[in-house]
């Protein structure tokens, strides 16, 4: 399979993961009760799933070290996103800091969209 094509998919799950997480950081800020439905968590889950699964293949394609700062960072950033948005979207939190740990998994999944660009350099 075209390598390329894979990127450009990787890509657009990328979009499709930041626009479920900004729409459930949105419906978190309005106490929506479908912000943790199970059909909205089944979604994000396959789609990071997903953007994770099809990341570490292109890796592998690529025949890239894992110990390489470009992926270690993206993974590192990856996680972080993924725990800071679980932490953050749970119910019961104040809404300033469900927000702030909002923000902060926003933070983790563009600077890892930055270093996949190669618009930053990774931190390891």
């Amino acid at each position: 399979m075209d390598l390329t094509l894979l990127i450009k998919a990787h890509s657009g799950i990328a979009i499709v993961v930041l626009i479920i997480y900004i729409v459930r950081g949105v419906m978190m800020l309005a106490s929506s009760t479908k912000t943790n439905s199970a059909i909205v968590l089944s979604i994000a889950s396959i789609f990071t799933i997903l953007l994770f699964g099809l990341g570490v293949y292109i890796g592998f394609a690529q025949k890239l070290s894992f110990a390489d700062g470009f992926i270690l960072t993206k993974i590192i950033s990856l996680l972080l996103f993924v725990a800071f948005g679980t932490i953050a979207l749970k119910q019961g939190l104040s809404k300033a800091v469900a927000s702030g740990l909002w923000l902060l998994g926003l933070f983790a999944f563009v600077y890892a969209a930055l270093i996949g660009t190669h618009t930053i350099a990774p931190l390891f």
